[in-house]
């Protein structure tokens, strides 16, 4: 991560927005890859503009394995730090290098373990707002949201955090239903305090009315 390309102190930021895990191998190519998670570009896109435009913050989380991960016991080998899968989706490539964007990487479902992104919330004390999309719903977003709403807990910092219900997304397989993990995580997220809206339009509403983020 290129500290130096911020436009910000992260202490100005009002509003966060966590894109987690569009990576080629969890999308387009490779044995985690989920064609169906495409569907979910368009808006995402909308976010990313929202907050390219206000100059807001922008993360993107993607999983980055070690050769040896040991989430290879668990899960087939996917997304080695170097490799194609571990790159972000094309369709992101003009916000990676904006200065207000910053990268983070991971060795295992949940992205909250990575040392420098709980530093950098740490400095976020004036944060009014969280969004976030990405997959899969159930694992690496759910467990990125959870842990992230009760770091929020241990620093006693109250943020709005939201989950855009289009803009994120699960698989379906023989044992994993995609509807009852989707519920699941839903549930267990909003138990943590999320607020989950449908999609760009009901968030841009929601913020309105809360008189959250924006300029």
């Amino acid at each position: 991560m290129n500290r130096k390309k911020e436009l910000k102190k992260l202490k100005d930021y009002r509003r966060a927005l966590y894109n987690i895990d569009m990576v080629q191998g969890f999308v387009n190519i490779g044995p985690m890859s989920n064609k169906e998670y495409n569907k979910l570009v368009p808006e995402q896109l909308k976010f990313l503009e929202d907050f390219k435009t206000s100059n807001d913050c922008i993360n993107f989380i993607g999983e980055g394995h070690s050769e040896n991960a040991l989430e290879f016991e668990s899960y087939p080998k996917h997304c080695v730090i170097g490799t194609e899968e571990a790159e972000f989706i094309k369709e992101f490539r003009n916000y990676l290098d904006l200065k207000n964007t910053r990268i983070y990487r991971k060795n295992s479902i949940n992205g909250m373990f990575n040392d420098q992104l709980r530093k950098d919330i740490l400095e976020m004390t004036n944060l009014d707002i969280c969004v976030f999309v990405g997959v899969c719903e159930d694992l690496c977003v759910m467990d990125f949201v959870r842990t992230y709403a009760r770091y929020l807990d241990e620093i006693n910092r109250k943020v709005n955090l939201f989950v855009i219900e289009d803009a994120v997304d699960t698989f379906d397989s023989a044992n994993h239903s995609r509807s009852e993990w989707k519920r699941i995580a839903r549930m267990v997220m909003e138990q943590a305090g999320v607020i989950y809206v449908k999609d760009y339009a009901e968030f841009k509403e929601k913020e309105k009315v809360l008189m959250l983020g924006g300029k």
